[in-house]
């Protein structure tokens, strides 16, 4: 059978069991305890980073389109995502708030390429990695500049500072400038999709860095 498969397929399938592989490791290492804290922080960013370096391939190692804007497309689906967890991670169970948050930030990262894609795929070489820089400038500019609360009365916006959003005293900033967003609780590990029906998923948490805003464009988180 292995005889008969392409050279892609087996490539592939290497790929996807060194994946798989790694994944189970890192779950025994945390099993049995020899997961430390500074790891496990390591490894949110290195499987982020991992993710942005196969997308970039998708597009510049396959189609050839020499595309710059990867880290706002990511900034932009990160955001997305993290604040529907903020929003929701109170009145809903852990699980499917992350779930509903991987989904959203995916779809809406989705439809500011498609939607970016539809001019810019026009152009080619030199014109096209311009393009996309720029874009990826302005979502890190707007991100900076972005003020977000919610209250009682709804989302409130501003691009002065948090203090012109007017808040009311038992509204939260979500997003703080510059700082990113704020109130982000903490996380799931795998195993606790397996445990959110037995026992509450945030005493199986690790801590996670808080994002910030993308002050460099090569470095949003």
């Amino acid at each position: 059978m292995l005889k008969n498969m392409k050279k892609s397929t087996k490539s592939n399938l290497v790929t996807l069991s060194i994946v798989v592989g790694f994944l189970c490791f890192i779950q025994i290492l945390g099993g049995v305890g020899l997961l430390t804290n500074s790891f496990s922080g390591q490894l949110v960013p290195i499987c982020a980073y991992v993710i942005l370096a196969v997308s970039l391939n998708l597009t510049v190692g396959m189609l050839g389109e020499l595309s710059l804007g990867h880290a706002g497309f990511m900034s932009v689906g990160a955001f997305s995502g993290t604040l529907v967890y903020v929003v929701l991670s109170d009145s809903a169970p852990k699980p499917l708030v992350m779930l509903l948050a991987f989904v959203v930030g995916g779809v809406v990262a989705g439809l500011f390429g498609f939607l970016v894609g539809i001019p810019v795929l026009r152009l080619s070489g030199d014109y096209l990695a311009i393009v996309t820089l720029a874009f990826g400038e302005i979502v890190k500019n707007v991100m900076n500049a972005c003020y977000l609360g919610l209250d009682s009365r709804g989302l409130h916006f501003s691009l002065k500072d948090s203090a012109s959003l007017n808040l009311e005293a038992d509204g939260k900033v979500l997003i703080n400038g510059a700082m990113g967003i704020t109130g982000i609780k903490k996380g799931l590990h795998l195993h606790d999709w397996h445990c959110a029906g037995h026992h509450h998923a945030a005493g199986y948490s690790e801590p996670r860095q808080l994002p910030r805003g993308p002050r460099h464009q090569g470095h949003p988180r």
